[in-house]
């Protein structure tokens, strides 16, 4: 395992606003040797650890048992996902690193920036495409929609959609008082 794989996991990782942590991590005055350590500083704010085969998995699962124990004692709010590089442990020592962090496999150990991207993209922001095209404005599609059916009172009630929701309820009530009163159309107010 190359120390370049864990290089690029943690470019991409400051890339995405996660500063890096001095090797050893150390928590509460405690040292833990993973490779490598970041932690979020913006949208995300967990403690991501780094780690490759070696140590064996077995120690890996004690390191990350003892970090999370320390997290708990100095009550850290901070969730912990380990970024795995290579082939991930199997069986009952991949569920003991589940038990106590969330695994992030890199399933190669030369990853690229996108493998690792993929990897990490739960604790990433999503990035939305932009929007094809820019709508109409919400009143203009509703007269476009009533068409040729568009009459006095409709065009009165989106003229008064413009000002507010206030003047809509006001022009709504007049609507039905006038309506109720028995008063037509020329004589009703608006």
């Amino acid at each position: 395992m190359t120390a370049t794989a864990i290089e690029t996991v943690l470019e991409v990782l400051e890339g995405e606003g996660f500063e890096r942590l001095p090797k050893p991590l150390v928590v509460a005055g405690a040292a833990f040797d993973f490779d490598a350590a970041a932690r979020g500083t913006g949208v995300s704010h967990d403690l991501v650890v780094i780690a490759t085969g070696v140590p064996s998995s077995r120690r890996l699962a004690q390191l990350l048992s003892g970090l999370t124990r320390t997290l708990d004692q100095v009550e850290s709010r901070r969730p912990v996902s380990l970024v795995f590089v290579g082939e991930p442990p199997a069986g009952p020592t991949a569920a003991d690193l589940e038990r106590h962090a969330r695994v992030l496999p890199i399933t190669t150990e030369t990853p690229t920036a996108e493998d690792v991207r993929r990897a990490v993209s739960v604790l990433l922001p999503l990035t939305l495409p932009p929007t094809a095209r820019q709508g109409q404005e919400p009143l203009d599609e509703v007269v476009a929609k009533l068409g040729t059916q568009l009459s006095d009172e409709h065009r009165h009630l989106i003229d008064e959609a413009r000002i507010g929701p206030e003047a809509v309820r006001d022009a709504l009530r007049e609507y039905i008082d006038a309506g109720a009163l028995g008063v037509s159309d020329e004589e009703a107010p608006g």
